[in-house]
């Protein structure tokens, strides 16, 4: 395993401040109104504008990764004048993704400010501890109401391997992060063991904030924080199960390229900051905590022939998932296998203050 200085440059450099693209590579389209709690961030950075994804949980509120909103250099929060929240596609606005626009031009499409950006205190860009960020807005976006909001953070997400998870973001769609897409994006992960992902990320071991996960796909991944993952309930409502934090492989901690072979995701948790999150906000838990039964399918990684019936539910009680009509299912085309590691967290310290 090796930390490459290209990927720690990036990783350090992963704000939009500094205009690396968010996306998610090879994956397939999905009605927004399926997710009509996903929100685009809009970062105003020195020499391009960048775009990551959101979520709401009430009108109101943002969660989002820290990665997106903080400086890559101090971690410290950007300005709320940096960053603009809005819905819906974003690409007649922005055009080629990496380019420069005002953000200006953006407020104009009904984008707001937010009033206040929280990135959480325990926020390392090296370490990738507590990856997660609160935006506050003045008011509610065009159409956010209680009503159509409709997420909810996952109390307890499953980690049995295999249990399978959809991502979705509007960032970029290739590696090269040449254009954003016209419509929301999705790709579909499944859970990887706890003891092959800690070979691939050492950390990982003794994480309770996080879920490894790897794409079944081979074509499609998340990639440089855009990744919300969510699951549908038994009742139809959408679970917040995290954002992501990291992608890795054997040879890189983070991965240069985020469809390379033996990839894998690692998330940061939403539910193990509920009582952070009504600190920050005039939330109470029962107002962003879902009290609804998950039920989840088994999607074997590197097996892609393979389908399997077997689920398993949150509840005391099994029940078959529901999906919602606008969702598309993927389904596996090309064998995915985890690599071993050992990787030390501690060799990106040294090798971020060589570079700086």
């Amino acid at each position: 395993m090796k930390f490459s200085v290209v990927a720690l440059v990036l990783a350090t450099a992963g704000s939009g401040v500094y205009g690396l693209e968010k996306r998610i590579v090879g994956g397939s389209a999905v009605s927004s109104s399926a997710f009509s709690f996903v929100t685009n961030i809009v970062i105003d950075g020195d020499s391009s504008t960048s775009v990551c994804t959101g979520a709401l949980i009430s009108p109101t509120v943002v969660i989002t990764s820290a990665y997106c909103v903080a400086d890559p250099i101090s971690n410290k929060a950007l300005a709320p004048n940096r960053i603009a929240v809005g819905q819906g596609k974003i690409s007649s606005i922005l055009g080629t993704a990496g380019s420069k626009v005002e953000l200006t031009k953006v407020l104009a499409a009904g984008y707001a400010i937010p009033q206040a950006v929280n990135v959480h205190p325990g926020y390392n860009s090296i370490a990738y501890s507590d990856n997660v960020a609160v935006l506050v807005l003045e008011k509610p976006l065009v159409n956010a109401t209680s009503a159509n909001v409709g997420a909810k953070i996952i109390k307890k997400p499953s980690t049995t391997t295999n249990a399978a998870y959809t991502a979705v973001g509007w960032g970029a769609t290739s590696n090269d992060g040449a254009s954003y897409p016209d419509q929301l994006q999705q790709t579909t992960l499944a859970v990887g063991s706890k003891s092959v992902c800690s070979e691939i990320w050492a950390p990982y071991t003794n994480l309770t904030n996080s879920l490894c996960l790897a794409p079944i796909k081979s074509s499609s991944n998340v990639c440089s924080g855009d990744g919300l993952l969510v699951k549908v309930a038994t009742d139809q409502s959408v679970g917040l199960a995290g954002i992501l934090n990291l992608v890795a492989t054997e040879d890189d901690v983070p991965a240069v390229k985020c469809t390379e072979e033996g990839a894998v995701d690692f998330f940061t948790t939403f539910s193990n900051y509920v009582a952070w999150l009504t600190q920050i906000t005039p939330l109470k838990e029962s107002d962003f905590v879902s009290t609804a039964s998950f039920s989840y399918d088994s999607a074997d990684i590197g097996d892609d022939d393979q389908s399997s019936s077997e689920s398993e539910s949150d509840s005391d009680s099994s029940s078959e998932e529901s999906s919602l009509d606008d969702v598309d299912s993927e389904s596996s085309d090309a064998s995915r296998s985890f690599k071993l590691a050992a990787p030390l967290v501690a060799i990106a310290s040294v090798a971020f203050g060589a570079l700086f």
